[in-house]
């Protein structure tokens, strides 16, 4: 029979007790923990059933003095396992029939050991989201050197990611007002502070996705003449596309104003290889009779586009 076994399992920052009751249960089923590998693999022994506690405690200074942060745990019957992400592991045996046995003696212990983890992750999560995700997202989005077709990928990441840092951010901060709640009954101006945090992040959200919003769309005119067209763009993110019946010998002729970004301009037929595809000005002389198909392709383009055929 196999002695060992992997299991996994995710567990929010304030589910520590739900971790601990999951623990204390597969020891009971004959599975003891080993150790905890990232991001959330629990490796078990083989072992005798038997009632066994589990209990996670949250104090990164007492690594500081972690010899006489063990023994203290120690003292009161509690055998030190591992660290993960901050937490230690404590387990002990339980006599039949005997309740939860605690290592915090009150509920406030049990609240000041939360606040530790929100600072400490929460800390970290700010700086990777104020110091790389949000700055990155702004960079891509805007596209500095016109953008391109890498830059929009990036930058639907980084919406992605920054959208979901913000529901990280406000899934921890109820679930932590939710348990601030039910431990504390003196907790005058939480409900203020914690509406305030929800408002912020809303705002947050709803600037990032209208920033992505105004940046992303096309802003531009198209003005059909006798020998032609003109495109007018404050900002063109998508094709323009125009067909004419052309006859052969004709000659067409695109001058550009650049004001920023990139346009390209592509002449095909209705059925073959293009016979022009750049973004500097020129003059093409059709080859045969038929049907042409032209396309202004702009990504963050600002400027005019002339096209004249003669």
């Amino acid at each position: 029979m196999k002695g060992t076994k992997t299991v996994f399992k995710f567990f929010t920052i304030v589910q520590y007790r739900q971790e601990e009751a999951y623990l204390s249960a597969m020891h009971g089923r004959g599975w003891k923990l080993s150790h905890v590998t990232f991001p959330g693999f629990y490796h078990f022994d083989r072992c005798e059933p038997e009632e066994v506690s589990y209990r996670l405690d949250y104090n990164p200074d007492g690594i500081r003095d972690k010899a006489g942060y063990v023994q203290m745990f120690s003292d009161c019957g509690w055998d030190y396992l591992l660290d993960f992400t901050g937490y230690s592991y404590f387990r002990q045996k339980c006599a039949p029939g005997e309740g939860r046995e605690e290592i915090f003696s009150d509920d406030s212990s049990r609240l000041d050991m939360m606040r530790r983890v929100m600072r400490h992750r929460g800390r970290t999560l700010i700086i990777l989201f104020a110091g790389i995700i949000l700055p990155q997202f702004f960079t891509q989005t805007v596209g500095f050197g016109g953008g391109s077709e890498v830059q929009d990928v990036l930058s639907l990441i980084y919406l992605i990611l920054t959208m979901a840092y913000l529901t990280l951010f406000g899934v921890m901060a109820w679930q932590f007002y939710q348990y601030e709640k039910r431990l504390s009954t003196e907790c005058p101006g939480a409900k203020g502070k914690y509406v305030g945090l929800f408002l912020l992040l809303l705002t947050l959200a709803v600037a990032t996705g209208t920033f992505f919003y105004y940046t992303k769309r096309s802003v531009y005119s198209v003005f059909h003449e006798a020998d032609g067209f003109t495109v007018e763009a404050k900002q063109l993110n998508r094709p323009v596309v125009l067909e004419y019946d052309l006859e052969k010998d004709s000659r067409i002729a695109v001058r550009h104003e650049n004001d920023g970004g990139t346009l390209h301009v592509q002449i095909e037929p209705e059925s073959g290889e293009p016979l022009f595809y750049g973004n500097c000005d020129f003059t093409l002389e059709i080859p045969a009779d038929g049907r042409y198909r032209i396309t202004c392709s702009g990504r963050r383009a600002k400027g005019t586009v002339r096209l004249t055929i003669q």
